[in-house]
């Protein structure tokens, strides 16, 4: 019977040997999110802060961002955003418009978690060659609606490689009627 089973098997094969080979199906490549991971370090009037941020940037013009800042006073300021770019992701001008949901507090209070801060950001940026800069305002409220939140930085940057930036920058936050705090300061970002 083993004689017969394998004839069978070797017929059946000499009979497809013949047929040609279904085509390959192309797989579409879809274009992944970039990610950028930055670390800056902003001189105050009183302390040193670090600003934290994480941010996934689609291919044309949708990015999601995490920023957190500490100064050694263990206050804090926390938000997720998300928004766009106006202009669909262009190489040379951006314009984007997002909406964040977040946090303040300080640490020693004992509150993890202090104040929701709820808002919106601008931001106009320009990239020329391996030289960029950008002007970002956010917008918002932490707490009650009567405590305004807003940010202003201005930043400059310089490409090393196509995944290493460094950037200098100068915050000010709560600017208005009594300029609360501003700084300057230096960072770094990798791209991937």
């Amino acid at each position: 019977m083993p004689a017969f089973v394998a004839a069978t098997l070797a017929f059946a094969t000499a009979a497809f040997a013949d047929e040609p080979a279904p085509p390959a199906v192309e797989p579409v490549a879809i274009p992944g999110p970039e990610w950028h991971i930055e670390a800056t370090s902003q001189l105050m009037p009183e302390n040193v802060t670090l600003d934290l941020r994480a941010r996934a940037e689609g291919k044309h013009d949708g990015y999601v961002d995490v920023a957190v800042r500490v100064d050694p006073r263990a206050n804090w300021l926390g938000h997720a955003g998300v928004g766009f770019d106006l202009f669909g992701g262009g190489k040379t001008v951006d314009l984007r418009l997002g909406l964040f949901l977040g946090g303040v507090g300080n640490v020693s209070q004992g509150a993890l978690f202090g104040r929701p801060a709820v808002g919106g950001e601008v931001r106009f940026g320009l990239k020329f060659g391996r030289v960029y800069g950008h002007y970002r305002h956010l917008d918002g409220f932490a707490g009650p609606l009567e405590d305004r939140l807003t940010e202003d930085e201005l930043r400059l940057g310089f490409c090393l490689t196509d995944n290493l930036r460094v950037h200098a920058q100068v915050i000010a936050l709560n600017p208005g009627d009594k300029l609360v705090e501003g700084g300057a300061g230096l960072g770094v970002e990798a791209v991937f």
